[in-house]
Formats: C-alpha cells, sequence, structure tokens
C-alpha cells in the first residue's frame, strides 16, 4: 500500500503540475523570469515535501499546488501595475551602448567581464571591437545586433502600461507616446495591447480590441488586421 501511495502521489503531482504551468500561460519554459524561478523551487519542494511524507495525502498535495497557483495568478494580476512589473520580473537595460560599456549595469547585475566575453563568443563575437549595443534581458541572455545592422526597436506600451524604461533608451516622454497613441485614435495606453516603435520605419499597434495597425512616423495608419487576444 505504500508504494500504491506514493505512485498516487506522484502521478497527482506530475498532473497537478501541468495544470499550474497550463493556467499560469507559461507555453515555453526557456524565458524564465525570476517569478518563475522561485514558482519552480516552490512547487518541486511541495511535491517533493508531500510524496515523502507518509502522513501527507494525495489531497495535500491537490491543496498546496490550488493554494500556489492562485497566489500566482494574483501575483500576475498585480503585475499588471507598470512598476510591480518591473519590482518583479525586471528590465531589459543596456550592457553596452554605441560602443562604451555601462560598467554600472554590470555591477549591479554581478556580471563580470568575462561572463560577458562568453555570452557574445555564444553569440559568434569574439572581439569588443564588433559589439556596438548589446542587451542584458530579463532572461539572462544578451540580445546583441549584427554587425552593421543598426535597427532597433522601442516597445512603448506593454499590456496598457507605457515601458518607462523604454522611454530613457530611446530619449523620449510620455507626452510624445501619448501623441503618438491619439494619433492612432486611441484615448490612453490602457486601450492597447502593445505599442512599438521602429526609428525610421514607424509604429506597430495592437490594441486590446483585436486590431492591429501599422504606420510610418508621421502617423500614417495602415490597418493590417483584427484578432481576438485573449
Amino acid at each position: 500500500m505504500e508504494y500504491i501511495a506514493i505512485a498516487a502521489k506522484l502521478v497527482v503531482g506530475m498532473v497537478g503540475i501541468l495544470v499550474f504551468l497550463r493556467v499560469a500561460g507559461k507555453a515555453q519554459m526557456a524565458q524564465l523570469t525570476p517569478l518563475d524561478t522561485v514558482s519552480a523551487f516552490v512547487i518541486g519542494a511541495l511535491v517533493g515535501g508531500v510524496l515523502y511524507n507518509p502522513d501527507m495525502s494525495v489531497w495535500h498535495i491537490l491543496f498546496a499546488l490550488a493554494v500556489w497557483t492562485a497566489f500566482n495568478l494574483f501575483i500576475r494580476f498585480c503585475m499588471r501595475s507598470s512598476l510591480l512589473r518591473r519590482l518583479i520580473k525586471g528590465d531589459s537595460v543596456y550592457l553596452v551602448k554605441n560602443g562604451v560599456l555601462n560598467f554600472k549595469v554590470f555591477k549591479r547585475n554581478s556580471l563580470e567581464m568575462e561572463q560577458f566575453r562568453l555570452m557574445l563568443r555564444q553569440k559568434g563575437i569574439f572581439s569588443m571591437f564588433d559589439v556596438e549595443d548589446v542587451r542584458f534581458e530579463t532572461n539572462g541572455a544578451v540580445t546583441v545586433p549584427g554587425i552593421g545592422d543598426t535597427t532597433t526597436s522601442y516597445l512603448l506600451v506593454n499590456n496598457g502600461a507605457i515601458v518607462q524604461s523604454s522611454l530613457v533608451h530611446c530619449d523620449r516622454t510620455e507626452e510624445w507616446v501619448l501623441q503618438v497613441i491619439h494619433a492612432y485614435g486611441y484615448k490612453r495606453p490602457s486601450e492597447l495591447f502593445c505599442l512599438e516603435w521602429t526609428p525610421g520605419r514607424g509604429f506597430y499597434l495592437v490594441a486590446k480590441s483585436g486590431d492591429v495597425k501599422r504606420g510610418d512616423e508621421e502617423f500614417g495608419v495602415e490597418k493590417i488586421g483584427s484578432e481576438v487576444l485573449n
């Protein structure tokens, strides 16, 4: 009976974790955020603790996973606030901008130069002379534009909130973003799912209603599609 109980706990734990991942909306685990990492540790501890404790049943696993799933969804709801989103997920930052290394960002992220050089080598770059811009993403990876590729885009609005870090990177203001939003026929950022700006090419906008638009930097608008956003 003891082995049957362990097998039952293991099966229920596996199904429960799959349900948690499905409810939490994780389509892939490659892009881990700090919240995802904490969730992985907690779920592992919950299932492992119940699995080898004979005094705890399958119902303890289900209860623990239900509570953690509800709390996780609450945290994700709170992340609709741009401030909390930055505190929990962080922002992508420039390690190198226009060929100049940002030492403060290195120090804040406890990143050593040899670690950075290893990341560059993994991207096929072996000299700092070939580096113009390098971004440090929230999942710990680096993004490096190809040599001679100067195209850079900025996410101005994310899920209804203006992205302050993007304004700093592109040297623009909230008033300018609002002007763009109004030019596309919307009243406030909360009506948008996202707004991306690529200098020299224009804007790409997706509204929460499902409308998808793009246009040049003179605010010429072309509606290119519509879909339901869940």
